[in-house]
Parts: structure tokens; C-alpha cells; sequence
């Protein structure tokens, strides 16, 4: 086990910090102190997420690569919010939808190391931020830490924990993009899924919530494993707008793992368990060459496949939504396990 760091770059006249967790294994995870940017995910010696390898990049990039988001992730519906009983604008970076907390969420924050921890079995670091009351429009202050924790049976667990001083809507996850592949310049088409989730969300036209359906009958039903393409049928209603998956499953109650992610041309397996109750399955349907990665080459539609573990969306102006309103006398707390496994 081992952690190192180095100077990735420079934000707003500081230092951007590149953390290495390495299990000395298979695993090895590259995250930044910039947005909790996760830039790498390498197992067996292939990096297997999409990621850019300048600070300027993440800044400027919509896409989110590898992000941790916040304060709320995903769309908040026409910029605003009401909350007990005072309206509230939000930062409208989407047209008039605020998305995953504004153009100033937490995604291009420096974050602070509040702790490093190596044992024989993992290595991990916290990083820390603190958001100002009405950041992006939002109510409180509130204090966050999210730890990365890379383990020797090849998991990385992710961790997010806050308190606020006025309560807030809270919904954090990760952004990463998955190419399993051993090439990741092939696309994700292949990829064979399974979620765990008899229900998914439909969206409108601007993917805001609209109501809450079986998976029955429908392409969203990824009960059993099969291709990512299989079912991505331009002509249905629900993946017209976005032009592919982009939508919440709701999760089945924890029957073990909740999300598999499996390409047979690598024999790599992601498999995924959450406290949260929705994943987004987003499969790099805006993707275009107008970015350029890491490995030099320029970005692709269905390049990653992104696997947002988070709480219902837009749920603080949905009446058919519980609430994920965060309170001064409560914890938050959310936990998602990504386990990386050969199969052959």
C-alpha cells in the first residue's frame, strides 16, 4: 500500500495536487485535489476511465470528467427551489436548469487534504471543503469531506460526509466515464450491464423528472446482463431527447451487487453497491473531438459509460420525489464500493 503525490498543475494561483492510491496489486487511482477528480483508475496496468491531463481542461470542460459533484448532483428544474417556506435562485448553468450545482459546484473547487491513512490493507485520503452560504444560490455553510479508499481485494470506496448550518438540498456522487476496455479508443457500445431496478425515472424534454415507471418492457430494463446497444433504440420516446441513455434507474433494496459493468474484450468487471437509492446511467452521449484526453487522442459519442450512484433527482421540486433536504442537526453520509475483477 502507498500513497505519492505530485504538482499537477496550478488553479487560482495554487498548487493542483495529483494523489496516487496504490495497492501495490492490481489497483492504482490518480485523484486530484480539484474537484476530487478522479483521473485515473489503472488495474492491471490499463487505465480504464476517460480523463484530461491538464488543469485547464477540468476548468473549462462540461462534460465533468471523473468529478465529485455538488452540492446538488444532477438538474435542479428552472434554476430555483423553495425551502421551508423562502424561494431561493440558483445558478442557472444549463439554460434555465441549474446543473450539478452550478459553475461554481464543487466539481471546480480546490479541496484541502484533511487526512492520509495507510495500513497494511488500504491506503486513503480525505479531502475537505467548505461551501460558503449561498454558493450558487444555496442555503448554509456547509462543511464536506470525501474519502478515497483503494483496499488490497482491488475495491475503490468512495465516501462523502457534511453538516450544514442552515439546512440545504444535498446529493453528492462521482462522474466518473468507464471504458473497460484494454483500448480505450472502443467504445462502450459492447459493454454488458446489469442494474439491480424493477423502476426508472422518465424525463421531459429538458430531462427534467416527470414520473416514475416499470423498466418492464421498456430499454431501461438491465435486470438481466446484456449489451449497452442492444436496446438504445433511437426511435423510443424516453431516448430521443437524450439522444441515449441518460437516465435515473432506482436501485432495488441491496441484494449484494447493484451494478455490473462487464467487457468481454477485456475480461474486466466492475461490479458496484451503494447506499444510494438512483443511479444515472449516462453513456458519453455528448461526447465530440472537440476534447482531447489524456492519451492524446480526441474524445467520442459512447466513449465512457458514467454510473452516477446519487439520490433522486430534481427532488426538491418534485411532489412524487422524497426530499434530500440535509438539516443543522443531522449527518449526511453516502458510501459507493467499486470492485474491479478479472473474469478470465
Amino acid at each position: 500500500m502507498n500513497i505519492s503525490k505530485s504538482i499537477f498543475g496550478t488553479c487560482k494561483a495554487k498548487n493542483v495536487i495529483e494523489y496516487v492510491l496504490d495497492n501495490s496489486k492490481n489497483l492504482k487511482v490518480k485523484i486530484l485535489n480539484l474537484g476530487g477528480i478522479i483521473r485515473e483508475i489503472n488495474f492491471k496496468g490499463k487505465n480504464r476511465v476517460l480523463g484530461l491531463d491538464n488543469v485547464e481542461g477540468y476548468i473549462n470542460s462540461i462534460t465533468y470528467f471523473g468529478a465529485l459533484i455538488g452540492r446538488v448532483a444532477g438538474r435542479i428544474s428552472n434554476g430555483k427551489m423553495e425551502l421551508n417556506n423562502k424561494a431561493y435562485k440558483l445558478d442557472q448553468n444549463e439554460g434555465s436548469t441549474c446543473l450539478h450545482g452550478g459553475k461554481e459546484g464543487f466539481s471546480f473547487q480546490l479541496w484541502e487534504l484533511e487526512e492520509k491513512e495507510v495500513t497494511e490493507d488500504s491506503a486513503s485520503i480525505t479531502l475537505k471543503y467548505t461551501s460558503p452560504d449561498m454558493e450558487c444560490g444555496f442555503p448554509g455553510e456547509l462543511t464536506v469531506h470525501a474519502k478515497y479508499t483503494v483496499d488490497r481485494d482491488d475495491c475503490l470506496t468512495i465516501e462523502y460526509f457534511a453538516n450544514t448550518n442552515k439546512s440545504t438540498p444535498l446529493t453528492m456522487t462521482n462522474h466518473s466515464y468507464f471504458n473497460l476496455n484494454n483500448d480505450l479508443n472502443q467504445d462502450i457500445l459492447e459493454h454488458v450491464l446489469k442494474i439491480d431496478a424493477d423502476y426508472y425515472i422518465k424525463l421531459d424534454e429538458k430531462s427534467i423528472p416527470v414520473t416514475i415507471a416499470k423498466v418492464e418492457n421498456t430499454p431501461f430494463d438491465f435486470r438481466h446482463n446484456k449489451r449497452i446497444k442492444d436496446d438504445m433504440d433511437s426511435t423510443n420516446e424516453d431516448l430521443i431527447n437524450t439522444g441515449g441513455y441518460d437516465h435515473p434507474l432506482i436501485l432495488n433494496k441491496d441484494n449484494g451487487e447493484q451494478i455490473v459493468l462487464y467487457s468481454k474484450k477485456s475480461g474486466v468487471k466492475l461490479s458496484m453497491k451503494t447506499t444510494e437509492p438512483v443511479v444515472i446511467l449516462y453513456c458519453g452521449n455528448g461526447l465530440n473531438g472537440n476534447t482531447l484526453l489524456s492519451n492524446g487522442q480526441r474524445a467520442f459519442k459512447h466513449q465512457g459509460v458514467c454510473l452516477e450512484t446519487q439520490w433522486y433527482p430534481d427532488a426538491i421540486n418534485q411532489k412524487f420525489l422524497p426530499k434530500n433536504i440535509l438539516k443543522p442537526d443531522e449527518k449526511y453520509y453516502s458510501k459507493t464500493k467499486y470492485r474491479l475483477t478479472m473474469t478470465y
